[in-house]
């Protein structure tokens, strides 16, 4: 079974018994009743060594910092704000304490970042280092953001630059908590989630949420220097803008007639739009020279 596959039987299967539960499985994060104006948003999500980072190359704070930024981003997706972690650490055996203050110096380094708190969680012995978060935040019931809201017509952005995020930028990203938060508070977003898993992976998850497709137009997608950099060819280039995981971007949907209410940059972070929902549930690249193709999900996948 492929990941998407294995979420989808999970969400047959699982039972959700109570009323207050608004958004289950399936989103980039579950959402719940909090008060009359706010919701609480709940994700989780952890980092394994040997899968998402390599122990010999990588210093501890900074495996420490992206297990909790890739929580942050989910909650960025869904245009909220973080409260509280918890924070479950297995550890290979003989664990030092400067080992101990590298972690706890890279969860500082973004609770601080983000004004927020750890406020528990658990420690085990383990084969391999792995961290695993479990994040709750809020969102005003009116700027909630999901995948589903999508409609045909609606304009697709993206923040940043794209693709060659394995060189360096995956263990140093800036979740787009600020960036999210300016985002809907300046124009009304359809849909948003964040790029984990790369753009074509990612937005064909958005596009089936709301039973849409895209048309999207290749030579508009912002690159990265590292992707430019690892490329011999523009279509190389391209592919690494549609395919490379863990860029850790937004991607967010803006009726067309609001085109001119979506700003080129916020806090410096370039906006760009790359094409437009369809109707149709297909999902069409365009090239410099017009041709259409499919687009395929050839984004990371954990199986």
């Amino acid at each position: 079974m492929t990941e998407d596959e294995i979420i989808a039987s999970i969400k047959r299967q699982l039972k959700i018994r109570q009323k207050t539960v608004v958004v289950g499985p399936g989103d980039d994060a579950a959402v719940v009743s909090y008060n009359s104006k706010e919701y609480l948003i709940l994700t989780t999500d952890c980092v394994v060594e040997d899968v998402h980072f390599s122990r010999k190359d990588t210093p501890l704070s900074l495996i420490a910092r992206k297990a909790i930024a890739v929580n942050l981003s989910d909650i960025a997706a869904m245009g909220g704000l973080p409260l509280y972690a918890l924070v479950s650490v297995g550890l290979p055996k003989g664990p030092t304490s400067k080992d101990i203050s590298q972690i706890i110096k890279g969860l500082q380094y973004i609770t601080d970042r983000f004004s927020f708190d750890i406020v528990g969680g658990n420690l085990t012995k383990s084969d391999k280092l792995f961290i695993d978060v479990s994040l709750v935040g809020k969102v005003e019931k009116k700027y909630l953001k999901l995948r589903s809201g999508a409609n045909p017509g609606d304009l697709i952005f993206v923040t940043g630059r794209l693709g060659g995020s394995q060189i360096k930028k995956h263990m140093k990203f800036t979740p787009r908590i600020e960036e999210a938060r300016k985002i809907i508070k300046t124009v009304p977003v359809s849909a948003m989630m964040d790029i984990s898993d790369g753009l074509s992976t990612d937005l064909i998850r958005l596009a089936k949420a709301g039973g849409t497709g895209f048309k999207i137009y290749l030579d508009k997608i912002p690159v990265s220097k590292d992707a430019i950099k690892i490329s011999k060819t523009r279509e190389e280039v391209i592919s690494h803008a549609l395919n490379d995981g863990e860029d850790y971007e937004l991607v967010f949907t803006v009726d067309m007639s609001l085109k001119d209410k979506v700003p080129d940059r916020i806090n410096s972070l370039p906006l760009t739009c790359i094409g437009k929902i369809t109707k149709e549930e297909r999902y069409i690249g365009v090239n410099s020279d017009g041709k259409e193709i499919l687009i395929h999900p050839y984004g990371y996948s954990h199986f």
